[in-house]
């Protein structure tokens, strides 16, 4: 009998941890490459590069609202909630950037993403220049 117990417990923990480590990646989830890193979008089910996924979540927006601006951001008046546009920083790197709650701020902090995206390209910088 407690050979059975012993027996049902490993199996249930071996069912357990093979469930945990096999479960599909979600969305924004971050995995090292020898390339760098990439994060899997649900949208095309996959592993894609962050430039690729920042693309695809601008899209998603209808945006880039403004296109890519390099110094001056839209007329405050003008901008809507939800309204997006690529920040470039005069070295080059860039950042997609959301309106949201009353000011431009950096896309993957509002889509709450792994902090190796947040701070990918332009997006470490883009409040310091």
């Amino acid at each position: 009998m407690i050979m059975k117990c012993i027996q049902f417990f490993a199996l249930s923990l071996i069912s357990l941890i093979s469930l945990t480590t096999l479960s599909a990646p979600e969305h924004g989830d971050v995995r090292e490459t020898e390339n760098g890193i990439e994060a899997w979008h649900r949208t095309v089910s996959g592993w894609i590069s962050p430039d690729e996924f920042f693309f695809i979540e601008i899209e998603r927006l209808r945006g880039p609202t403004y296109g890519t601006v390099e110094k001056n951001y839209p007329p405050y008046d003008a901008v809507q909630e939800w309204d997006t546009l690529i920040d470039r920083l005069p070295d080059g790197r860039e950042c997609p950037m959301v309106f949201f709650h009353e000011r431009w701020r950096r896309l993957p902090d509002v889509l709450g993403l792994d902090v190796r995206l947040r701070n990918y390209g332009g997006c470490k910088d883009v409040f310091r220049i």
